[in-house]
Parts: structure tokens; C-alpha cells; sequence
């Protein structure tokens, strides 16, 4: 069952919000082989675009933005995300095509399993789960993700950088559209979000210690060693290819089209970034150089 609900977090991480203990300087300085930052370069670009791995949620004390970073985003005339968060009618958006028609929570589960998961749910968020009756069963666990994040205040990195786009007057854009992403999460089966509703709902201490070493490794600033992890803490084949791997390799024409354009800043979930089928590596196989950067 841990192991279950292990890998139906790291679903839930990094496919929204999601998806590293700090090395110390004098290691970093030393010999920079990895980074959540990366200069893309060559192949005819006149100026270098820069690529940021972020977290989807974390605790305001555990996000900062360095000089490097804020350096390296000014000198763009571009952001990108996974979507575009600018959009005013995101939100809303989202939440439209995240309703079901015809069908409701508690009529996907016997009553028994649905009263149950209504107290635990309730003690863990403090929502009642009637508000959401009508919603898809990821809306929930999107909820149930957020809460693993132990902390008074927490912050989304992506919406912090847009903010900081928008002061600096870059325009806003998505690598894909509220529609991919409804898409992607379509195709698991309402009863397989239903178990992993159950899964992470009874199993939540053993969740939330999940996200915790999920964290701990994003913080090593290493997408080697975060791409390690995941495959280490059961990520599914299905999981992998579904969520990372295809999404990856549609975002490599748009983000070619934007470099060529102009100097461009894209922060993506950091489990985009490492692996064979990672942007990182799908970007040098169309010829570009991609540089760690300590920030």
C-alpha cells in the first residue's frame, strides 16, 4: 500500500500544482555538472534562453529566488510555463472541465467507503467532501497534495516567477493548454483516481514523509539525482510516459520556435528535466548546448 500511494504522489506532483537537503556552495563552485537551472545555447541562437526545474508547492521558507536567477530572467523577453498562469479565465477553466457529468464521488464508491473517506478527508483538509461531490476524483487529491506541504504559508514557485515576469513587462505564454493537461489526467480511469483517492487518504503520514524526501532530493539542485529518486520510488512506467515523456517531447517544437524568436525563460517541474526522454536531453539531440548554472 505505501508503495502505491508513493507513486500516486509523484503522479500527483508533477503532473500539476508538481512535480531538492542543499548542497553547499564549496561543492557547487567547485565542479557544477547539475543544476535546476540551465543555459540553452548554440545551434545559430545569437542570444542564450535559460530553462528552471521548479517545485509546484512548497513552504514559503523553502522558496527563494537568487540574484542569479533574477538576473538570468531579466535578460529575457519571454516566460514560459507548463500553461500559461496569466490567463485570467485559467482558474476557471480548469475547474469547469474538471466537473463530471452524470456521475458524482459518492456514487463512484459504496456508501460505507464514501462516508469513511468523507471523515478522513474532512480531518486532513478541513473541507468537507460534499463541496466536491460533483468533481473529478483529481480534485481532491490535488487538495490532499497541497496539505503533504507541512507549513503555514506556502507559496507555487511558477506563480512567483510569473510575477516577477510581469514586473519586468516579458509576455506570459504556455508550452501547452489547459486542455493538454485536462487530457493527460482523462486518460487514467475514474476508478483508478478513486483508488488512489482511498490509497493516499488512509496512508497519509506515509505520504506526506514522501513528499518530504521528494523535497529533501529537489533541494540537492541535481535533476540526476531527482530523476533517480523518482524511478527509485516507484514511478510507473504508464506514469512516466504519460506524464513526463509525452508531454516532454511536444514541448520541444515550442520551445524552438520561441528561442529562435527571442531570449526566452521557461520553468517547467523539475521531473521535466533529467532522464534519456528529459527536455534536457531532448534539446541537445536537436543540437543545442545545455549548461548547469550554479544561482
Amino acid at each position: 500500500m505505501i508503495t502505491y500511494a508513493k507513486r500516486s504522489l509523484m503522479k500527483r506532483v508533477f503532473c500539476f500544482f508538481f512535480l531538492l537537503f542543499s548542497c553547499t556552495t564549496t561543492i557547487l563552485a567547485q565542479n557544477v555538472r547539475s543544476s535546476l537551472l540551465w543555459e540553452i545555447s548554440g545551434n545559430g541562437l545569437a542570444h542564450p534562453s535559460y530553462l528552471f526545474g521548479t517545485f509546484h508547492i512548497m513552504c514559503k521558507g523553502d522558496f527563494s529566488v537568487s540574484g542569479v536567477l533574477e538576473n538570468k530572467l531579466k535578460s529575457t523577453g519571454q516566460f514560459y510555463g507548463e500553461i500559461d498562469l496569466d490567463d485570467p479565465n485559467l482558474q476557471t477553466k480548469m475547474m469547469m472541465k474538471m466537473m463530471m457529468q452524470g456521475k458524482t464521488l459518492q456514487s463512484l464508491m459504496t456508501e460505507s467507503d464514501y462516508q469513511d473517506m468523507s471523515t478522513k478527508f474532512q480531518s486532513i483538509t478541513g473541507m468537507s467532501m460534499a463541496m466536491l461531490n460533483n468533481f473529478k476524483p483529481f480534485v481532491p487529491l490535488s487538495l490532499l497534495t497541497i496539505k503533504t506541504v507541512n507549513c503555514v504559508e506556502q507559496v507555487q514557485p511558477e506563480t512567483e516567477l510569473v510575477k516577477m515576469a510581469k514586473e519586468n513587462h516579458l509576455s506570459i505564454h504556455g508550452l501547452e493548454t489547459a486542455d493538454d493537461q485536462i487530457e493527460v489526467i482523462d486518460k487514467e480511469p475514474l476508478d483508478s483516481q478513486i483508488k488512489e483517492l482511498k490509497q493516499i487518504v488512509s496512508g497519509f503520514d506515509s505520504v506526506k514523509n514522501v513528499m518530504s524526501r521528494l523535497l529533501a532530493v529537489y533541494k540537492l539542485r541535481n535533476i540526476d539525482t531527482l530523476y533517480s529518486f523518482m524511478k527509485s520510488t516507484g514511478a510507473s512506467e504508464d506514469f512516466e510516459t504519460e506524464l513526463l515523456d509525452k508531454r516532454n517531447k511536444k514541448w520541444i517544437p515550442v520551445i524552438q520556435k520561441a528561442i529562435a524568436e527571442k531570449p526566452t525563460f521557461f520553468a517547467v517541474g523539475a521531473g521535466h528535466l533529467g532522464g534519456p526522454e528529459g527536455v534536457i536531453g531532448l534539446l541537445r539531440k536537436q543540437g543545442y548546448k545545455l549548461t548547469p548554472l550554479m544561482f
